[in-house]
Formats: C-alpha cells, sequence, structure tokens
C-alpha cells in the first residue's frame, strides 16, 4: 500500500542524501520530466536541476535543515521555484518542496516536485498586463500553462470568432483550426458548452486528416465569455494523443486557464478602450485634437514638404441645434465625420478639432495640387443634402489649406489653417483658400 502510495503519488517525490544524491525516486516522475527512475538514481541533483535554478534551490534546502527540529513546525508556501530538466533536453517550471532529516527523523531528505505551469502563466500574465504587453504575448503564457497542467497536448487559443474564424489566435495547434461547416469550437461558441470529440471518427474528414499525422485523437473545447459580451467569442482548444474525454482533475485545470483566459482579455479590453478613448473623439470616432497635433508634430519635424493641413469649418451649423435640438446636431456631426473619412486618401488623418471644426492631415503628396482635389472632396461630401426624421438638412464647409513649413510647431500650422479657413468663410460658404507656408 505505501508502495502504491509513493509510485502513484501526483507530485512525485524522490528521496535525497547529505550529498544530494537520489537514493530513491518515484515512478510518477516519469509522467513530469520524462525520466524513469533508474535513470536518476546514484545522480546528484544538479542532473534535473538546471544550471540557473541550482543555487537557489541548495540555499532553500539549506535554510530548511537549518530549522529547528520539532515536526510541528510550519512548511508553508509554494515552495522553491525551479526549472526542472525533461529527458528529451526540455526545461518545465516546477516547484520543489522538501521535508529534511531534522524535521523528520529519518536517514534520507524528502524532496516534492509540483508543476508551476499555472502558477508562472499567472505571473508572467500579470507583469505582462502591468507592463502593457502585446495580448499575444500573454496568451502565449496561456497556452504554456495548459501544456504544463495537461502533458503531451496540443494546444490552440482563439479569441474574436466571427462566422467561421477566430480573429487573434495563439498556441501550437493553430495550424488544426481549419474553416469547416462545424467545427468542434464553433459548436461550443454557439452553445457555451463544452465539447468532446472522443475519436478521430468523431472528427470531421478535413479535421482528422490533420490530426491524424501529428499522433492527435481527440479535441477538447472550452468556450470563454468575457463580461460584457453577449455570448462567447474566445476558446481553449486542446487536442491529445488519447481517446476518451478528460477527467474531472484535468477538466478543472482547463477551466482555471478559461478564467484567466478571461481575465485577460478583459483586461485587454479595457485597456485598448482607453487608449482609444484618449485618442479619439467619442461622439464620431474620429482622432482627436490630442492625437492629430501629436501625428502633425511627427510629419512637421521631417520639414520634407510634402504635406499639407486642411482645416474645415461647417456652415449654416448653429440653425441646425436652435431649430433640431443638439441630439439632432450630433447626428449631422457623425454623418459629416463619416463622409470626410469616406472622401480623403487612404493613409490622410481626420479629425474633430472641436465643436463644428474637422482638420485633416494629408501625408505624400506627390504634387501640391493633391491636396486642391482633396479639398474640393470633402466640400462636395458636405454639400449633398442630409436626410433625417422627414428633415433636409443642408450645410457647407469652409476650408482653409496649408502646407507644412520648415519645421514648424503645430500650433503655428493649425493657427495658418484657421486663418485661411476664416477668409475662405468671409468670401462665401462652401469654398477654400490656400495659404503656401513662408
Amino acid at each position: 500500500m505505501f508502495r502504491a502510495i509513493a509510485e502513484t503519488s501526483v507530485n512525485p517525490f524522490a528521496l535525497v542524501d547529505d550529498d544530494g544524491v537520489f537514493r530513491w525516486v518515484g515512478q510518477s516522475i516519469e509522467e513530469l520530466l520524462g525520466w524513469r527512475p533508474d535513470e536518476i538514481v546514484g545522480r546528484g541533483i544538479d542532473a534535473i536541476v538546471a544550471p540557473q535554478s541550482l543555487d537557489g534551490v541548495l540555499h532553500a534546502f539549506a535554510d530548511l535543515e537549518g530549522l529547528p527540529p520539532r515536526s510541528n513546525y510550519p512548511r508553508g508556501g509554494v515552495g522553491q521555484a525551479a526549472d526542472l530538466v525533461c529527458r528529451d533536453g526540455t526545461t518545465t517550471p516546477c516547484n520543489l518542496l522538501a521535508a529534511t532529516r531534522s524535521q523528520t527523523g529519518l536517514p534520507y531528505h524528502l524532496v516534492f516536485a509540483r508543476r508551476a505551469g499555472y502558477e508562472q502563466a499567472l505571473d508572467i500574465a500579470l507583469e505582462a498586463i502591468a507592463g502593457h504587453a502585446d495580448l499575444d504575448h500573454v496568451l502565449e503564457s496561456l497556452v504554456a500553462t495548459l501544456q504544463q497542467s495537461i502533458p503531451r497536448c496540443v494546444v490552440a487559443i482563439g479569441d474574436g470568432w466571427e462566422h467561421d474564424r477566430f480573429s487573434v489566435v495563439a498556441g501550437d495547434g493553430v495550424d488544426l483550426l481549419v474553416s469547416d461547416p462545424d467545427p468542434p469550437w464553433a459548436r461550443a461558441l454557439a452553445t457555451g458548452e463544452d465539447v468532446l470529440v472522443r475519436t478521430l471518427d468523431e472528427m470531421s474528414p478535413a479535421l482528422a486528416a490533420l490530426a491524424r499525422p501529428r499522433g492527435l485523437v481527440s479535441c477538447w473545447v472550452h468556450p470563454v465569455t468575457v463580461p460584457g459580451d453577449e455570448r462567447p467569442a474566445a476558446a481553449l482548444v486542446m487536442f491529445r494523443p488519447f481517446d476518451g474525454i478528460p477527467t474531472r482533475f484535468t477538466w478543472t485545470a482547463v477551466h482555471r486557464t478559461g478564467r484567466l483566459l478571461r481575465f485577460t482579455l478583459q483586461w485587454d479590453r479595457s485597456h485598448r478602450a482607453l487608449e482609444f478613448a484618449a485618442t479619439h473623439d467619442t461622439l464620431t470616432g474620429l482622432a482627436n485634437r490630442l492625437a492629430f497635433v501629436a501625428r502633425l508634430d511627427d510629419i512637421a519635424k521631417l520639414a520634407e514638404g510634402q504635406a499639407a493641413v486642411l482645416f474645415i469649418d461647417l456652415d449654416r451649423f448653429k440653425p441646425v441645434n436652435d431649430h433640431l435640438g443638439h441630439m439632432a446636431g450630433d447626428r449631422v456631426l457623425q454623418e459629416v465625420a463619416h463622409r470626410l473619412d469616406a472622401a480623403v486618401r487612404p493613409g490622410d488623418l481626420v479629425a474633430r478639432i472641436g465643436g463644428d471644426e474637422f482638420a485633416v492631415l494629408c501625408e505624400r503628396l506627390v504634387d501640391p495640387t493633391d491636396v486642391v482635389t482633396v479639398a474640393d472632396r470633402l466640400i462636395a461630401a458636405v454639400a449633398a443634402p442630409i436626410l433625417m426624421d422627414g428633415h433636409e438638412i443642408k450645410i457647407t464647409a469652409s476650408v482653409g489649406m496649408v502646407d507644412l513649413g520648415n519645421a514648424e510647431s503645430p500650433e503655428v500650422i493649425l493657427a495658418r489653417a484657421d486663418l485661411a479657413m476664416r477668409e475662405a468663410k468671409a468670401k462665401g460658404p462652401g469654398l477654400w483658400v490656400s495659404h503656401p507656408s513662408a
């Protein structure tokens, strides 16, 4: 009975003498690291503890040996973090715990090894979040924790499911996310329930054809719903070389990683929303003045004379607010913003500067007359009638154009463009005036 307990321990353990030599190793070490016990017995702990972790492990065990010889002395904590060397030469993160001779009265020290993939992934994810890392970096750490928790699994994590594909993917199983009429991840995302494909026979021919050469025979999918979403759009997809269904213990590890994925995606979306809000106008979705000035400053420093700014002010907009109300005025501004954005060239930046004022930054002008073409398109786009709740609203735009001088500040450039716009407005609605740089 005691041998069965020792050999099947979930956390493999070993007996180590005072010289750091293994005297006995449990069979479950093979599942963790790939080594057979007879390949380790008689060797020092440096055979499986990676060089970068060895000093920390030795000092941790020495500290334990120096504790008071009381059997009830607390040994709480997660253990000593260490990278252990697998038989194939790779390393796996673990936590080592020990009960020394002074604590047990036995002739050898007891050393336990516990997988630390989940804890490490959590640490990496939190550090990445604190450091505003890319989402891809965090997802890769979640792939690693699943592979640590479920040995020999191939993992794909997807987010942003739309129609028949994910917008973001990570993991060594990404190539298995085939476009099928009814893949298991689509079923999981549609129902919000876990989907278990037990054998190759239950897979579609296209998926089975990819899984079979890699020795994979089953597929598990766990959908993840981010708070605020109506339905799940992310999923953990795991392929294994064993048929059947996961044990409750294994599925618990999957669901824990799923909760971490939900937290990660919630952070990413909140972070992106804050970034968008900081650089975009909330009403129109265009760049705001801050973002426009920052980009203008970058382009102005180049001083190449191949860029221009157009300052746009709406004519006869005040009566819209006065007669139809501010909600109607906001809808008009949104429509104008859409038209301006559609009228510029690819790569040009459109911003709402404030109120009913907009600006356009035209970069990479091959010919100075190109900006005149843009101005004409902008004026024509705004002049088209806007139909709203049975009303036909007609407004026009006055445009001031300036090219960028030698390393002028954004404030100077915008002031010149504003002056040109006012001259255009004085001449009549729907006109443009150009002020070349000195």
